[in-house]
Order: C-alpha cells, then sequence, then structure tokens
C-alpha cells in the first residue's frame, strides 16, 4: 500500500492500547457530543450527499455487526463485548445494577465488583487491587466513559454509554437484579439486588427472594425501609448490606452479627441510629465498614476484632468526641475517611501504626486540633490525603510521603503556602488542589521540584498571587486551574 506523498493514516480504535502501538503521534480521545452540537451537526449535513440504500444493506449484512441475541443493541459494541476476557464480561454485567445514565463514583464501583465477582491468581493479592485492573482494562477499551478523577474531595465519577449499559443490561441475565419504581418478579437465582431511591414501606417483597440461599449482595438505600431492612438481613444477606441514607432506622437487629461471611456493611448517613451492635466484632470477614452513629465514642473492643477492615468511613457523627484506640490494630486498613465530626476533639497517635494506609480524609472535624503532620510520618504507603476544614493545622518536616500522588488542603484558615514536605513526594504527586484557604498567598519557588505533577487547582483562596519562575519546569502538567 502506497500513498502519495503527504499521506496520512487515520487509525480508530476502542482501545487505548492499541492507539499507543499504532500511533506516531499522541492519541486523540473522541469524547461525544452534546445534544445541541450533535443537532446542529446532523442538521448542517442532512441530505448533503445521498446514498443508494443497497449500499447500506451491503455493510448492515456484513457478518461481524449483525446479533440475533438483541437487535437493539449495537453490533459493534457487541463486538467489543464477545472480545472480553470471562472475568471481564461479569464485572460489566454487575454495571446493570447501576440506573442508565447516572453519575458512577469509581470507588464505590471497584468495591461493589470486588464482592465475590472476581478471583486472585495468588493469595497475596488484595481483592481491590485486582477489581481496579479490571475498571481500568474495561475503561481502555471505552466500555466507560467521562472520567473526572478528584471531581470532589472524596472520589472519582465515571459514567457509561446508553449503549453500553444496554449491553451490561443483556449480559447481566438474572443474576443482577435492579428495582427502581415498582417490585417486579424477581428470579429465584438472583445473586446481586440493588433497591435505589424507592419506598419500600408497606409492600410485601416476593417470597422467592426472602428464600433465596443464593443472594449474595443486597442494596437498600434512602427512607421507606423500616422495619422491612431487619427482615432481610436476618434472612437473606450474605457478603454486602447497603442501609446508607435511611433516615428512619434506628438499629440494626443483634442478628446481623452472625453473618460472617458479611464483607461490606453501609450504615452511614442513618440520622437516627443510636449505635453499632455491640457484638459487631464478630463480624470477622467484615471489609468495609460506612457508619454514622450517635455514639460519643466507638466500641474499642468490638473495633480491636475486625481484623479484615480495607475501609472505614466516619460520617456525620455529631456526637463522636474521640476515636477507638483499637485503631492501631486495623493492620490492613487501606483507606479511613473522618468527614463532619463536629466534636471529635482526639485523634489517636497509634494511626501512625496503619502502615499500610492509603488513603486518609479528615474533613469538617472543627473540634479537632491535634493532628499534626508527624502524626502521618510512618504511613509510607499513603497515596491521597485529604485535609479540610480544621481549625489549626501544625505542619512540621515530614520526610516520608514518598508515594503520595494526591493532596487536598481546604478549609484551612492557618495554610500560607504549600508544605515544604511535599518535596518529598516530588515523583510521584500528579494532583494538588488548595480551596477555601483564605490566607494562602503563595505558591512556593520549590514547586518546580513537582516534576510529575499533572493538575494544580488554587480555587477561592481570595489572596492574589504570582505563580512561581519554575511553572515551565511542570512538563507533565496538563491541568492549571485559578479561580476566584
Amino acid at each position: 500500500m502506497v500513498g502519495a506523498c503527504g499521506s496520512k493514516i487515520l487509525v480508530t480504535t476502542r482501545k487505548t492500547e492499541v492507539a499507543s502501538i499504532m500511533g506516531t503521534a499522541p492519541a486523540y480521545c473522541l469524547n461525544g457530543l452534546s445534544h445541541e452540537d450533535s443537532l446542529t451537526l446532523f442538521l448542517r449535513h442532512l441530505n448533503k450527499k445521498k446514498t443508494e440504500r443497497r449500499e447500506w444493506n451491503i455493510v448492515n449484512s456484513h457478518s461481524g455487526w449483525n446479533s440475533n441475541q438483541n437487535e437493539e443493541i449495537s453490533s459493534a459494541v457487541r463486538v467489543s463485548y464477545e472480545q472480553l476476557s470471562s472475568y471481564l464480561k461479569v464485572c460489566l454485567a454487575y454495571c446493570s445494577i447501576f440506573p442508565k445514565g447516572c453519575v458512577i463514583e469509581i470507588d464505590k464501583l471497584i468495591q461493589l465488583v470486588a464482592e465475590g465477582l472476581i478471583s486472585k491468581s495468588n493469595e497475596s493479592e488484595d481483592l481491590e487491587h485486582v477489581a481496579i485492573q479490571h475498571f481500568r482494562e474495561l475503561l481502555s477499551r471505552s466500555f466507560f466513559q467521562d472520567v473526572e478523577e478528584y471531581r470532589s474531595v472524596y472520589t472519582s465519577i465515571c459514567t457509561m454509554h446508553d449503549l453500553v449499559h444496554d449491553l451490561a443490561l443483556s449480559a447481566a441475565g438474572v443474576e443482577f437484579c435492579a428495582v427502581n419504581s415498582h417490585i417486579q418478579n424477581i428470579s429465584d437465582e438472583v445473586r446481586h439486588v440493588v433497591f435505589s431511591e424507592y419506598d419500600l414501606s408497606g409492600k410485601e417483597l416476593p417470597a422467592s427472594l426472602l428464600r433465596n440461599q443464593a443472594l449474595r449482595t443486597i442494596s437498600f438505600s434512602f427512607d421507606g425501609v423500616g422495619a422491612m431492612s431487619t427482615m432481610f438481613v436476618e434472612n437473606c444477606i450474605a457478603r454486602l448490606c447497603n442501609l446508607s441514607s435511611n433516615g428512619s432506622i434506628k438499629e440494626l437487629p443483634d442478628s446481623i452479627n452472625k453473618l460472617l461471611s458479611l464483607q461490606t456493611l453501609r450504615i452511614s448517613h442513618c440520622p437516627q441510629l443510636e449505635g453499632l451492635p455491640k457484638d459487631i466484632g464478630n463480624l470477622i470477614s467484615l471489609r468495609h465498614l460506612y457508619i454514622t452513629t450517635k455514639q460519643a465514642c466507638l466500641p474499642d473492643k468490638a473495633i480491636v476484632c475486625l481484623s479484615s477492615l480495607r475501609s472505614l468511613c466516619i460520617h456525620n457523627c455529631n456526637n463522636l468526641v474521640s476515636l477507638s484506640e483499637g485503631l492501631q490494630h486495623l493492620t490492613n486498613l487501606r483507606t479511613l475517611a473522618i468527614i463532619g465530626c463536629p466534636r471529635l476533639t482526639f485523634f489517636p497517635i497509634a494511626m501512625k501504626h496503619l502502615t499500610a494506609l492509603e488513603n486518609l480524609l479528615i474533613v469538617d472535624c472543627k473540634e479537632l486540633t491535634l493532628l499534626e503532620w508527624q502524626d502521618i510520618e510512618g504511613l509510607r504507603m499513603l497515596r491521597s490525603l485529604v485535609i479540610g476544614g480544621l481549625p489549626e493545622l501544625e505542619s512540621k518536616d515530614v520526610h516520608c510521603l514518598g508515594s503520595l500522588q494526591m493532596l487536598v488542603l481546604a478549609g484551612l484558615p492557618e495554610v500560607v503556602t504549600s508544605p515544604r514536605w511535599l518535596e518529598g513526594a516530588s515523583a510521584t504527586l500528579q494532583y494538588l488542589r488548595v480551596e477555601r484557604c483564605l490566607n494562602f498567598a503563595a505558591l512556593p519557588n520549590w514547586l518546580a521540584n513537582l516534576t510529575a505533577l499533572e493538575k494544580l487547582e488554587i480555587s477561592k483562596c481570595r489572596k492574589s498571587f504570582s505563580l512561581p519562575e519554575g511553572m515551565s519546569c511542570l512538563t507533565n502538567l496538563k491541568v492549571l486551574k485559578i479561580d476566584n
């Protein structure tokens, strides 16, 4: 194949790996058009060029573009699906439980996919890390789109095209079921059920669901569950129980402590919940715990027993004044988030023993004044650190954050410049965000040492400042945002 001088070959693909192999120039990611832009483009070219129907019939009859399984699903998308490995097909099928068009929190997706849907090639692997690899592979094949990393200080998000969601529904079969608007016939073979934004109060659920021995995960959100949740907890939850954002639930049944295989318990944003069951330490398989409670102190003896915990997220506990000293025994903990605990005054020094910790978030704890940077010096695996809404923050030299990739400082009146210890993360820090730090006045000259930095955001800090001279050295910087 020979072209004229100056000719170019344009290669299109759904796989980023193919683009990197074929391309002699950086790949261009073709994002979707807005509805308005799509309509404008369509009207501009309507009837501009007439093509005979028989030519389109030839294209349509191509064997690779036809599928009798579901005529409503794009054949081109299905071809991409058929190329997936079996474990990726299962992960994609799980995505059918998310409503079409919704924004998906990547962390939550990764965590849910890890719940009994994937297997490890060796025992040393972490399920959540394997799930991250699966997500990235699906992302590289364009099954997810509109990824926004660190959209908020808490999470990254993505979406799924409607055609891909239809494909996921087709692949889900009877094992996955999302109930959004009415009680529907639920198969006896269902293994994962989600009730989303739906009032169940006063309604009877199918008996087949209550006696289902294959059910692995069940998720309730929002009010209206009431006593119905207790019935489910006692009968059919194996791995995941999500009762989050339930304004009526006041206590969990003691029988929940018998669910020795339970891996995820979400009871966050449940403002009426009096406290955790006293024997919650029996849940020896628990990997993820999200809680909102009226308790002033977490049960120390119970927390010590939860040695399998990977994530502990404490949300909006208005009465909480201290954290359990038992935290130091959670040596497998990867994520610790403490958000909206206005009376919390004591942060255990034992945190330095959490040597596997990768993500630490401490936000809106206005009475917490004891946190010092040296308290996190032993966290050598820490990848993301979010500190916000604290009245005082003692900034001392820290030399052991060589794995840090993301730092967010928000609502810290004492911060006037970037902490000097960031230089210790010069080879790894990719994202730096400073917001609502009203006395923040300068970016330091040594910012040029952060050679891995890709995204820098300064927002709502009010004081004017100039950029340091070394900004030109940040050759990996892709996003620079300064506002207000």
